[in-house]
Parts: C-alpha cells; structure tokens; sequence
C-alpha cells in the first residue's frame, strides 16, 4: 500500500460512530418535522408580517453559511490527527486539500448524521424559546438554518463539480448557492478564505472584513498555536502528489 494511503487511511465507522449519526439525523429530524408542524398549524396566528418572512429566510441562509465557514475555517486552521475523536475528520479535511475530489467517496448518511447534532444544537434552542413567544420568524429562521447546515457538504460537494444540472447554475449564478468558481479559489491559495459551503456571503462580508483573520489573532495572541500549521505539514509531506493527476 502507498504511503499516500496508509496516511489518510482511518478505521471503518465503528456501530457506536453508526448509532451516534443515526441518533443524530432522527432527533433532529423529529424536532424539525415537529417544528414545521407548528408552524403550519399556528401559521394564521404566528405568521410574521412579508419583511420580516424575508428576514427571517436570509437570516437563516446566511447564519447556515457562516456557521459552515467557521466548521471548515476551525478544522482547516487548529485541529490536527492527534485529537481522537477529531481524527477522523481532520484526515479527511488533510486528504481533500491534496486530493480534493476524494470528497466524494464520503457519504451523505455519515456527513449529515454528525451535522445533524451541531444543527441541533443551534436551532433546537432557538425553536424551544421561540414557540412558548409564538416568534414565528425565530422558527422559520431556524428551520432554514437546520436544513441548510445538515446539507452543508452535499453543498460542498457541488463546489467541487464542474458540470451541474441547468437548475443549481441558475442558483449559482444568483449566488444562492456555492459555485466552483468561488470555491475553487479556497484551494488555490493557502486554504485561508473562502471558507463558506454553503452560498458564500459570509465569505463575501464577514470574511472580506477580516473575521477569519481577527479570530486567528485573538487565539494564537491568547494561546501561541500557530495557524494552520497541521494543514501546511501535511500539504509539505505530500507536495509531490498534489501536482499530480486525482488519484
């Protein structure tokens, strides 16, 4: 076996790793079909006037994209193998800056069971104080939020494919929706913006004024870890194969 395989290799998803996705993609999912319920039943009563339904969609689409640029932002810059429960997916995030259309051997399942609970850790707080309020728009906001965030690589994914059905360039070319384009950019410079998976507009705000750059700042100011710097060990170690054609 090479030596690019052996180091990206990682144990099968043992039943404990199996039960805890699952565990996560049924809980949230029950939250979110119970909050949809709600909303629809008390729609007459909870409805939010047209401003602030938009609002409340945009709030969500964009929160949903900051909050999977600051999970890519977190692994690609601090997080290394040697942290147990973390090694496998920092392997994975190594092994697709060297290979990045290895992306698609992941599936959707494994991704969106562990998704599952960090969305439900924003959105199921959210839900729960907003229903006893009838705060319509704080639901439907979470609601965009949790689905988005669940499907944050399947959006990544489209980030990555050059060739797209008419509907996804429609929304690409509206900027709801990562393009390669914008991506691409990601992986051809030092892996230190363009973050976001999910459309981009936090990339194109909170990013471009800096938010990435402050929070590295702050944390390397207050603990001495250097940025990135398990990414750009790994990246010199496999120098040679990243020139090379997709393995």
């Amino acid at each position: 076996m090479s030596e690019s395989s052996d180091a990206f290799a990682t144990a099968p998803h043992s039943r404990g790793e199996i039960r805890f996705h699952i565990a996560g993609g049924v809980i949230n999912g029950v939250v979110w079909i119970a909050a949809l319920v709600w909303l629809v039943v008390r729609w007459q009563t909870v409805a939010p006037r047209w401003p602030w339904l938009v609002l409340a969609i945009l709030a969500g689409i964009y929160a949903a994209d900051l909050v999977s640029g600051l999970l890519h932002w977190a692994f690609d810059t601090w997080f290394d193998e040697d942290i147990a429960f973390l090694r496998r997916m920092v392997v994975q995030v190594r092994e697709h800056h060297v290979y990045p259309n290895r992306i698609f051997r992941y599936h959707f399942l494994h991704d969106a069971g562990t998704l599952s609970w960090l969305a439900l850790a924003v959105a199921g707080p959210a839900i729960f104080i907003a229903i006893p309020f009838d705060a319509g728009a704080v639901v439907l906001g979470a609601l965009v939020f949790d689905i988005l965030l669940v499907g944050m690589l399947s959006f990544h994914k489209i980030g990555h494919r050059a060739r797209q059905p008419r509907w996804i360039r429609v929304l690409q070319k509206s900027r709801l929706m990562i393009s390669a384009a914008h991506h691409s950019q990601h992986h051809g410079g030092n892996h230190d913006f363009n973050y976001c998976l999910i459309n981009g507009w936090a990339d194109h705000t909170l990013g471009r004024a800096g938010f990435f750059r402050a929070l590295e700042w702050a944390i390397a100011r207050a603990t001495g870890a250097q940025p990135r710097r398990n990414d750009h060990e790994w990246l010199a170690r496999f120098d040679y194969l990243a020139v090379r054609p997709e393995a």
